[in-house]
């Protein structure tokens, strides 16, 4: 059975950010730095564009700001300081070249035309307005949606619960009554989780949860981070086939609905 609502992240969930990141940084790693060895470029960037996005959130920078700050300490992380004009030129090259290259993950468009005719859908995501509304643009997805709801929309990002609530009550449906899709560990699932739904976890690489910012130090002592399986999150690998992302939203849907825990609290997650 699906839940009355599904909420899905949309970077890296259903907007394919990695692939249009790793094309943008290849351009413009090619203009400025073709030199430096594209790989620990390419590592740092990643933790460089983390770093500045948290900070963009925090609204400790514009997201101008942000991008002009991100290029500047990227190279001057390789020894290399750049003035302005060349920040400016590089971070102006990755973002057309990001936004030429912008695509859908792949099963995504078909996932959601599925789902779309059998429960209402919405979007809960972290970045500026404008940049996620164009987005759902690009990738022809905004009419799937009943709700979308975007972090400088609403004044608070994931994984505070509150941003989810907002969803629901836009989506009108109970967290008992909805299932989270997304890939960020932290900012998806232990969100969707504190806020009482259910979720399903997208991790292509395999990661491990983070369960110490779910538990309380009371309920890890009694488990292991290793092989540990949460009530109410199911994981998946890709968004296809459409069948088997299915299968794991009812799966996740039914834990919660069939509780194994009556009135379950994050603090009693020990079996």
């Amino acid at each position: 059975m699906l839940p009355a609502a599904i909420l899905f992240d949309l970077d890296d969930t259903l907007f394919d950010h990695r692939r249009a990141s790793g094309i943008a940084l290849g351009a413009m790693h090619a203009a400025h730095a073709p030199d430096l060895p594209f790989a620990a470029f390419a590592s740092r960037h990643a933790e460089v564009l983390e770093d500045f996005h948290r900070r963009f959130l925090a609204g400790e920078l514009t997201l101008d700001e942000a991008r002009l700050a991100r290029m500047q300490t990227l190279f001057a992380d390789f020894d290399r300081a750049i003035d302005v004009a060349t920040a400016e030129r590089a971070a102006r090259l990755y973002r057309e070249q990001h936004q030429a290259n912008r695509s859908l993950v792949a099963g995504a468009r078909e996932l959601l035309e599925v789902l779309s005719n059998r429960c209402r859908l919405g979007i809960v995501t972290n970045n500026s307005t404008i940049e996620q509304t164009e987005k759902l643009r690009a990738l022809n997805i905004s009419s799937y949606f009943d709700a979308v709801v975007i972090s400088e929309d609403v004044g608070v990002t994931k994984p505070d619960a509150r941003i989810f609530a907002i969803a629901l009550e836009r989506i009108g449906a109970q967290p008992k009554d909805a299932v989270f899709i997304g890939d960020n560990w932290t900012n998806d699932i232990a969100g969707a989780l504190a806020a009482g739904m259910a979720a399903v976890w997208l991790n292509p690489e395999g990661q491990t949860p983070a369960l110490e910012r779910l538990s309380s130090p009371k309920a890890l002592a009694s488990r292991t981070s290793a092989g540990v399986s949460l009530p109410r999150v199911q994981t998946i690998t890709s968004l296809a086939p459409t069948a088997s992302v299915i299968a794991a939203i009812e799966a996740a849907f039914t834990h919660r609905t069939h509780g194994a825990e009556k009135h379950e609290q994050l603090e009693t997650l020990a079996p």
